[in-house]
């Protein structure tokens, strides 16, 4: 019935171990890569607490899929000893207690025993907000011992100056763990041995100012050379390269899965379950609900529950999360409780219906004199640029098509975006009732439309003339009187659109929106100014 995304390891044969990418060594048949794990479940059992909610000050336990994912993260050659993985992905439904364990790694990667933890460590912890990656540098700070000592019942209170952003060792060894924060844009990280990005749903998509510093501070993990210690034979330490600093990213799914950092770097782990020469650097470890259950029974929901976390009836109650359906919506459950991806924004304007949109889905027939109209949300460059065109139908509904541009290299082809309107209106011949643009951007396209012969109509972005028409829009979508067809990049603009307050309505908002919206926007300046031409048409018609 329902299935959980484990690291590949955890469901792959022994004898289908890969070779070292390094240096060729592999594990003898039915054999598994040596490891550090034993060595980093005990020293963080022995020397860490839980650093809030019902279990604080208590020493850590760690549960059995935790120390599975320490013995799989420090796996090692066997043969030049470095690090088998370069980067790991672990995900689970909300309450798992990552925060709790990613801290603990943190920690041992900073201070724990010298097989584990390199000379010089220079560990980072960030998200996309200053106040989410405080949350998880304030649990290492307390595991720590709290600044000025402040939690003596941490074991390892007195062996480090914590301070607000940043802990080092109070003897003066190098070393420091430091938090840093995406929306930041700057690479604040030095040279990491351990970079630990929170929250990976929020960093938004390739490209974006949040994700391009995973990509900056991830790149300067490769300019280090990790040089741990362990014993020889004769009960002598030695030094052994692990190889470059590594990346620990953990989440909750997303709502993007197919244009965000954390869609493409799941979507690679799942081609890696099935393929693991796709990244076999890679430490995939994701625990979510089969793709074949009905979330509005309660029987599934109870599976889903425990399927997306092993914390479930240990931290939290499987029944309360099986009857909370109905206190959220229900697309944030699913993400949530469940650690499914959705293709809705938290913020969404349809966040309240996520559903009705999908319900629009159709097709149509025109005889050629249904009135359309065509709208431009025009862009100067590195954003979007949408024509909606729009059509009012015999049976009352609107039907929208949308045709986006892309920028390429920064830059959008205008000229092209010109061209196609104007064909476009021709191709129309009498149905084509007017162009609607806003003047910011297209003033001197419009005045040439309209010098052609076509009637031009000037939509401004501003409140008053954005709220009705996105009002509109709204209602006809949840009353199914829109219709549109199966175009996943249009899908997704209107879906990720979030929604702006106003005192008389509310608008969208460019800025709040995680992804580009502008189709979202054309479609409905378009459908507001057909409605308005289609009223004003029928009083002429009733006057004379």
């Amino acid at each position: 019935m329902t299935s959980t995304t484990r690291t590949r390891a955890s469901s792959r044969a022994p004898s289908a171990e890969p070779n070292c990418l390094d240096c060729g060594w592999a594990p003898e048949p039915g054999r598994l890569w040596p490891s550090e794990g034993r060595a980093g479940v005990r020293w963080i059992e022995a020397n860490l607490i839980c650093a809030e909610g019902d279990f604080y000050g208590q020493p850590i336990v760690l549960r059995l899929d935790q120390k599975r994912f320490l013995y799989r993260w420090y796996e090692y050659c066997g043969g030049c000893g470095r690090w088998r993985y370069k980067q790991g992905l672990r995900g689970a439904a909300t309450g798992d207690g990552k925060s709790t364990f990613i801290a603990a790694i943190a920690c041992l990667e900073f201070a724990g025993p010298p097989e584990i933890a390199p000379a010089s460590p220079n560990v980072i912890i960030a998200a996309a907000a200053f106040d989410q990656a405080n949350i998880l540098y304030s649990m290492v700070a307390t595991m720590l011992g709290g600044r000025d000592q402040s939690v003596p019942e941490a074991p390892l209170c007195g062996l480090f100056e914590v301070y607000d952003t940043k802990a080092t060792f109070a003897d003066g060894r190098p070393g420091k763990i430091q938090r840093i924060a995406a929306v930041a844009g700057t690479n604040e990280g030095g040279i990491p041995t351990l970079f630990i990005a929170d929250e990976l749903h929020e960093w938004g998509e390739p490209g974006s100012r949040k994700a391009r510093l995973h990509v900056v501070v991830g790149k300067s993990t490769r300019k280090r050379r990790l040089r741990c210690q362990i014993l020889d034979d004769c009960g002598e330490f030695e030094d052994v390269t692990r190889g470059p600093g590594r990346i620990l990213n953990l989440s909750t799914a997303g709502f993007d899965v197919d244009h965000s950092l954390l869609g493409e770097m799941y979507q690679r782990g799942k081609r890696a379950e099935l393929d693991p020469d796709v990244a076999p650097e890679l430490l995939f470890d994701w625990q979510e609900a089969g793709d074949d259950l009905d979330f509005t029974n309660p029987e599934h929901r109870r599976i889903a529950v425990v399927a997306a976390s092993a914390a479930a009836g240990i931290l939290w109650d499987i029944e309360d999360r099986v009857r909370s359906w109905d206190e959220m919506p229900h697309h944030e459950w699913i993400r949530y409780m469940a650690n499914k991806w959705v293709d809705v924004a938290v913020e969404s304007w349809l966040k309240d219906h996520p559903t009705k949109w999908g319900e629009c889905l159709g097709t149509w027939t025109v005889d050629g004199t249904e009135p359309t109209v065509l709208a431009i949300d025009m862009a100067l460059r590195r954003d979007s640029v949408a024509v909606v065109e729009t059509v009012l139908l015999a049976d009352g509904r609107y039907a929208v098509r949308a045709k986006i541009w892309l920028p390429m290299d920064g830059r959008i082809d205008h000229a092209d975006v010109f061209q196609y309107v104007k064909n476009r209106a021709d191709d129309l011949g009498p149905a084509f009732k007017g162009f609607v643009y806003d003047p910011r951007f297209f003033e001197l396209p419009a005045i040439s439309l309209e010098e052609a012969g076509l009637l031009v109509i000037q939509f401004d972005q501003q409140p008053q003339r954005m709220a009705p028409a996105v009002g509109m829009t709204y209602d006809l979508i949840l009353a199914k009187q829109l219709v549109h067809e199966d175009d996943p990049a249009f899908t997704r603009q209107v879906k990720a659109a979030v929604k702006r307050e106003w005192e008389r309505g509310f608008t969208l908002s460019k800025g709040k929106s995680r992804v580009h919206i502008d189709a979202c926007v054309a479609m409905c300046m378009g459908v507001w100014s057909l409605a308005t031409l289609e009223e004003q048409s029928d009083v002429l018609q009733q006057i004379w």
